[in-house]
């Protein structure tokens, strides 16, 4: 027995030795912990005996613009493009077409032989010379009574039929003739001077480079935040390193049932011709949206499948249910019958209860102690 109750005396005194090296060795962290809690609980309990109500922090709601940035991706198109084809048949007798080249609207592009063309002319120039001598003489006749009405009539036809053959020469001359269509650039041509052509064959490619269209899809949620003359920026492989300005020109009529999306045009000031039709462009719009509350992340709570944000005001806590519209750099945008300026709890809230007191222990705007 005497010797139990040595050893057990042993192992008490070694634990407490052990105890009290312990605290001398941790005293500096055990002091501290000592004074937070002493200060944490005589702060409630100052709190309980003033009859404040449930300790919070609170902020204050701002108002924020629900502005979003879209990106898209398209493909750019020349302003005013067309293929430009032979007018007519034949021999291809000069050729100005060459990659790049420009050219002002009715500049010449390619000709084609025409003798012909040029013999039928005068040939009906001259029939319209003695069409208009015979008539002019049957009227002088016709006035001092001398001819037949019906002669007169026959020298009348007569003159109209050589005024439309000569229009028809002078067309067909002008068909034998290839004309820019508008102020523009050709392309590659595929034929060479030389070749006997066809009516309507492919001779070339012909833009109006001084502004790019680029067309993208804008989802139909998105379509009341756009409108004629919104800026954007755009980038293109093509041109590595640059950013142009866009602008929207053209917001399709109808939204496509498969994809609800809608189709809209930017266009792109070209003026330096850097930039080619059928490259990718990369768009990105800041699209301007309404003005909504904003509270921090901390205020949300979910219950009973709702959102909720508890409001201080006169001294109480007041449950307030708002719906989310989006998150922003640890602001939550949410639409609810809150004002900026009401002050929402943002720590403490899981004490709360509709109308109680609450003790709100800071004053600063974005909610830090």
């Amino acid at each position: 027995m005497e010797k139990t109750a040595f050893w057990k005396q042993a192992l008490v005194s070694a634990v407490l030795v052990g105890g009290a090296a312990l605290a001398w060795h941790y005293r500096t962290d055990l002091q501290e912990l000592w004074a937070s809690t002493s200060a944490t609980g005589q702060r409630q309990a100052d709190a309980s005996a003033q009859g404040e109500g449930t300790p919070v922090i609170v902020a204050d709601v701002r108002q924020v613009q629900d502005d979003l940035a879209f990106s898209a991706i398209g493909t750019g198109f020349a302003l005013r493009s067309v293929t430009l084809r032979a007018p007519s048949a034949g021999e291809v007798t000069a050729l100005d077409i060459a990659p790049g080249a420009k050219f002002t609207a009715g500049d010449t592009l390619m000709q084609l032989d025409d003798t012909d063309e040029h013999l039928a002319v005068d040939l009906a120039e001259a029939r319209l010379e003695r069409a208009t001598s015979e008539r002019d003489r049957y009227q002088a006749l016709q006035d001092t009574g001398a001819a037949a009405t019906a002669r007169f009539e026959q020298a009348q036809t007569d003159f109209k039929v050589a005024r439309i053959a000569l229009d028809q020469a002078r067309a067909d001359l002008a068909d034998r003739t290839l004309r820019a269509p508008f102020d523009g650039v050709t392309g590659l041509a595929s034929v060479e001077t030389g070749d006997r052509i066809v009516a309507d064959e492919t001779v070339s490619s012909f833009d109006d480079r001084s502004r790019i269209l680029v067309e993208f899809d804008l989802p139909e949620a998105l379509l009341g935040r756009i409108e004629i003359g919104q800026s954007a920026t755009a980038t293109t492989p093509a041109a590595e390193g640059q950013t142009f300005d866009a602008e929207i020109t053209a917001i399709d009529s109808r939204v496509d049932v498969s994809t609800r999306t809608a189709r809209i045009r930017a266009a792109i000031d070209n003026a330096a011709d850097t930039l080619r039709p059928g490259a990718s462009f990369a768009l990105r719009l800041e699209l301007p949206g309404k003005t909504y509350p904003a509270v921090p992340e901390l205020a949300l709570q979910f219950s009973r499948g709702e959102l909720n944000v508890w409001r201080v005001s006169d001294g109480q806590a007041e449950q307030v249910t708002v719906r989310l519209v989006r998150r922003r750099e640890g602001l939550v945008i949410v639409d609810g019958p809150i004002s900026e300026g009401d002050h929402i709890v943002v720590e403490g809230s899981q004490r709360l209860r509709a109308g109680v007191a609450v003790n709100v222990l800071n004053t600063a705007t974005d909610g830090s102690s």
